[in-house]
């Protein structure tokens, strides 16, 4: 039987559409204001480690993803309501979170500072009493400088800029956040003045890294961590990392695993 162009043709676009329809569509949402791991573009459209981190994950996992955004703070309790499928926005593993939700493996591990005008604060957190410090809403941090910060005034915010902002204009005192973030605040000329002060916090209460978040029982769970593997496998994971983070940083996970 003669096989013609016109046949290989017709029979790649079918393998093609075929291949389209095998994949699941999933919902994913990114709170796309906490860079540099996610942010919103000019035009609406979201970049950072995350976002093509997460972008590969579909891709390995035979996912068709769409991104949604979604505020941090009722990220789980939308999930829980079916609002989307995956939450891939910088959530930390912890236990209380992980009764009512289940985490892919950590896919990036990041230690926390705080941050404030030079020469303000000398050492923390024993310097913080009485001051305003701005958290991400929602998040690990919030949670634990309400619980060991007393005398400190928490304020949350529901983005990095608009939390480096205030600490810029003087209407909070100190931010405590990741350390990458801080650092890429610290990097923009309105950061010129500030600096991190005091060690890294690496409080085990403060997570085991961050993982992509689904429904109990999702088997979505399985599927994003054989993707992780393969992306951390074979090198991908330090290509996205060098695209997005300065150099030297090293925030993988896998030893958590």
């Amino acid at each position: 039987m003669r096989i013609t162009r016109r046949v290989l043709i017709m029979a790649a676009g079918l393998s093609m559409i075929a291949g389209t329809a095998m994949a699941q569509p999933v919902t994913m949402a990114t709170e796309a204001s906490f860079p540099p791991f996610s942010k919103t573009e000019a035009d609406g459209s979201y970049a950072g480690f995350e976002i093509d981190l997460g972008n590969e994950v579909c891709k390995r996992a035979g996912l068709e993803c769409t991104w949604v955004k979604q505020d941090f703070d009722g990220a789980i309790a939308a999930l829980q309501a079916k609002k989307f499928d995956i939450i891939f926005s910088s959530m930390s593993i912890k236990p209380e979170r992980q009764k009512v939700v289940d985490f892919s493996l950590p896919y990036y591990n990041v230690a926390t500072g705080v941050f404030a005008r030079k020469g303000v604060l000398k050492a923390v957190p024993a310097d913080l009493d009485g001051k305003k410090v701005g958290v991400y809403g929602g998040s690990t941090q919030d949670i634990y400088a309400r619980q060991n910060f007393p005398g400190v005034e928490v304020r949350p915010y529901k983005s990095v800029d608009l939390m480096s902002a205030d600490l810029v204009a003087g209407r909070i005192d100190a931010m405590f956040v990741e350390d990458l973030p801080g650092q890429e605040f610290l990097a923009k000329p309105e950061g010129k003045d500030f600096e991190r002060v005091g060690d890294l916090f690496k409080d085990p209460s403060l997570g085991a890294g961050v993982g992509a978040v689904v429904r109990k029982g999702d088997p979505l769970k399985a599927k994003v961590d054989d993707a992780l593997r393969a992306i951390y496998g074979d090198g991908t994971f330090e290509k996205i990392e060098a695209k997005w983070l300065p150099a030297g940083t090293n925030i993988r996970a896998d030893n958590l695993w």
